[in-house]
């Protein structure tokens, strides 16, 4: 590594310069306009930028009917609206601790006896900071976004990773 200071070419990974003893060891570090100031504008943007697909269901719908629905659109939750109206939202979670077991209900169960009644919702507006944070918190893989117009979608850790990995390059 060539020493900023004094010009001496010293061997990689080198913490100071061996002729004038410059510290070396910030020399690579990333920037805020590289990489990691690009991960920073991205998780600043709203949750408009993400992809975000849902599954809705009613509430009184099968539990069995909800699996199936989730399996054929490859999702890993539904929302249960009722009249539009956000009450819950059934995850692979729901279905693990709920349907599989010694304890397990019966796959008629309606949802509205499963799901995860009034989960945390995000706006859209919110940033993707905010709903990593929650998510985190929370321990949750997907939730609930309401847009301007009161409809909801859901976006997930799959979409929030998907997009920050689109924004590094």
């Amino acid at each position: 590594m060539i020493c900023p200071s004094c010009g001496y070419d010293n061997i990689e990974g080198a913490d100071r310069c061996d002729d004038c003893m410059t510290p070396l060891f910030n020399r690579d570090a990333p920037r805020a306009d590289s990489a990691a100031g690009m991960a920073r504008s991205a998780m600043e943007e709203d949750l408009r930028k993400l992809e975000n697909e849902f599954l809705a269901v009613t509430p009184d719908t099968s539990a069995s009917d909800v699996v199936n629905q989730m399996k054929q659109a490859r999702l890993g939750c539904a929302l249960v609206l009722d009249d539009g109206k956000l009450v819950g939202i059934f995850t692979e979670r729901d279905l693990l601790s709920k349907l599989t077991g010694r304890t397990a209900q019966p796959p008629t169960t309606p949802v509205k006896d499963l799901m995860s009644a009034d989960p945390e919702v995000l706006r859209e507006t919110d940033s993707i900071a905010v709903a990593l944070n929650k998510m985190s918190i929370g321990r949750y893989r997907h939730i609930p976004v309401q847009k301007s117009d009161g409809s909801y979608c859901v976006t997930s850790i799959k979409h929030v990773l998907k997009h920050l990995a689109q924004s590094q390059w």
